[in-house]
């Protein structure tokens, strides 16, 4: 798909080329009395974009005209403009940072392609953000998008490498496929409350994230969105999520979802050392994956964690009959790493102390 969109980008420049005029270092085509910039052939350094040539006024650079420009190490793009074409800066290496004028309301597909980017600024009309618009700037460490942005389109940021923040605004209501893909360097990120989609692998190779908020509004997170995020040590799912993707969460250490995913967590990617569900209406954890199972066997085991048995005191849990002066255990105690394979541990102390550490969870059953 995306070759076909690049293939009939270069059929449209190639016409668009054909009718073009020349003025200087610039070719450029005119319709409605307004001029499109469509080729450069000067020597690169730091250029200015003209605002007008031979008296019409320039509105937007065309598809491909700086692309593969090397040479070229800064722009100077005038309020005049309001479109920057698909590929128009792709590749240029040379080129590290950008201004982008509040006049300009759109940015093309791939537009900043592999660029050598390393800071940019965006204008406070853009609104549209292509597909893959920044995608590979391995440069790029910081964003800040615009409050006219209403969508972060697939890949947009994908391969950014060295990002390690950037602010999206209330404005903002889905993230693409891919949108932040690769990026290892970010460490977190805040989504506002206006976003109701994240599409698919939209975080994944997030290495770097350590926490991220979803919001409320959040009704569907793609597939393998959050895949191989291996520093996220914890996320929150929202109860307002009625949709999640196959391996959304793989890799992830720690994810707290709403009980009704007990059935299909494990679509997710996820085991039972990895999930914890909660009651919605006070995202307080009410049990961990696989508990449900444990006291529903009509010879019920009570469910605890280790450390809820540590703190018990003899009163707390009635593990003793009285024989005599003497207290007597007459329960059986077994303990679980993964609530599926369980071991039994003979306590006698009151209450129970030094229990094995690496075992999470406690089940008491009376004999």
């Amino acid at each position: 798909m995306r070759n076909l969109i690049l293939s009939a980008l270069l059929l449209a420049s190639v016409f668009q080329t054909a009718k073009a005029e020349q003025s200087g270092d610039w070719t450029y085509s005119v319709e409605n009395n307004q001029a499109t910039i469509t080729g450069y052939t000067g020597a690169g350094g730091a250029v200015t974009l003209p605002s007008s040539v031979n008296g019409i006024i320039v509105t937007a650079i065309y598809n491909y005209v700086f692309q593969g420009s090397t040479s070229l190490t800064s722009i100077n793009i005038p309020n005049s403009v309001t479109t920057i074409g698909a590929l128009a800066f792709r590749e240029c290496t040379s080129l590290t940072s950008i201004t982008i004028p509040n006049s300009v309301t759109s940015i093309g597909v791939f537009a900043f392609y592999f660029s050598g980017l390393t800071s940019i600024t965006l204008g406070n009309s853009v609104a549209n953000i292509g597909e893959g618009a920044f995608y590979g700037c391995t440069g790029l460490t910081s964003i800040t998008i615009p409050n006219s942005v209403t969508s972060i389109r697939d890949s947009a940021f994908a391969g950014c490498t060295s990002l390690t923040t950037i602010t999206i605004p209330n404005s903002v209501t889905s993230i693409g496929h891919h949108a932040f893909q690769g990026c290892a360097s970010l460490a977190s990120i805040i989504i506002p409350n206006s976003v109701t989609s994240i599409g698919a692998y939209a975080f994944s190779g997030c290495t770097g994230l350590t926490s991220i908020i979803i919001p409320n509004g959040v009704t569907s997170i793609g597939e393998y969105a959050f895949y191989y995020c291996t520093g996220l040590t914890s996320i929150t799912i929202p109860d307002s999520v009625t949709s999640i993707g196959r391996s959304a969460f793989a890799g992830c250490s720690s994810v707290y979802l709403p009980a009704r995913f007990e059935t299909t967590y494990q679509d997710f990617g996820l085991t039972s050392a990895q999930v914890i569900f909660y009651d919605p209406s006070n995202l307080a954890p009410i049990y961990l994956a696989g508990q449900q199972s444990v006291i529903a066997n009509p010879n019920t085991h009570n469910l605890y964690t280790t450390s809820q048995i540590q703190n018990m005191a003899v009163g707390d849990l009635v593990l003793t009959r009285t024989n005599g002066s003497n207290l007597v255990l007459n329960y059986d105690i077994e303990q679980s790493e993964d609530l599926q394979t369980w071991t039994t541990y003979q306590g006698y102390a009151l209450p129970l102390t030094n229990l094995p550490t690496n075992k999470a969870f406690v089940r008491i059953k009376a004999k």
